[in-house]
């Protein structure tokens, strides 16, 4: 056992059937008491904190009272998942399931990193049954930025698994996950499974891309497995 991967997800991994922008949108309300519009596919790459935080300045807040309720802010977020979103079906990447459960039978661990909170990122992945799979992860409540939460991440491993960012791997399904990827200096594979495609990928600075995760068997010789 000496190599992991981290997942980034959101959109890589798992992601809603519908549109459940307004889960953002009613956390806002509920915590900061203003009625804004959210669609989250203009924030991809950015952390549940980053995301509120655009938006609730091009609405006029100030800083300090953003940053005064983020705490709060992001322990509504579930709830309000919950409400919107709970009863949807999620959809799972080609080929995900499958390369999870070699990854596990070959001893590489698997992580999450992601900008999402940890609740929403895990109501996600246990309604479809793929939680199991993940040893540990960093979410929203452990960094400011997708790469502050991959350092984070890495740190874990390091301290649990004693292996160092050398011996790991970050799975990106946008370019902005990509981008900061690269940005914490792990190899970084772009993987086109919903909305990016794997030009986007590899422009964004992800050292190989993949169609799908169906590719496994070339996902598991780069990772030598």
């Amino acid at each position: 056992m000496n190599r992991f991967a981290l997942f980034d997800t959101y959109r890589s991994v798992v992601e809603d059937s519908k549109d459940v922008s307004e889960y953002v949108a009613e956390s806002i309300r509920n915590i900061y008491g203003v009625i804004v519009n959210v669609n989250l596919a203009l924030h991809d790459g950015l952390t549940a904190k980053e995301t509120a935080k655009r938006v609730l300045t091009e609405y006029g807040m100030p800083e300090a009272e953003i940053d005064e309720k983020l705490d709060r802010y992001l322990e509504d977020l579930p709830y309000s998942y919950y409400n919107v979103a709970w009863s949807d079906r999620i959809n799972v990447a080609e080929g995900a399931t499958g390369l999870l459960e070699e990854l596990e039978r070959k001893d590489i661990i698997a992580g999450i990193a992601t900008g999402e909170e940890e609740k929403v990122a895990k109501m996600r992945l246990g309604k479809v049954k793929l939680d199991g799979y993940f040893k540990f992860g960093s979410f929203a409540e452990d960094g400011e930025s997708i790469s502050e939460i991959i350092n984070s991440a890495i740190d874990t491993v390091s301290s649990r698994f004693g292996m160092g960012k050398e011996n790991g791997f970050f799975f990106a399904g946008s370019p902005g996950s990509a981008l900061a990827g690269k940005k914490a200096g792990i190899y970084t594979i772009g993987i086109g499974s919903y909305r990016y495609g794997e030009k986007e990928l590899s422009a964004a600075g992800a050292d190989i891309t993949f169609g799908s995760f169906k590719e496994k068997g070339k996902i598991l010789r780069l990772l030598k497995a």
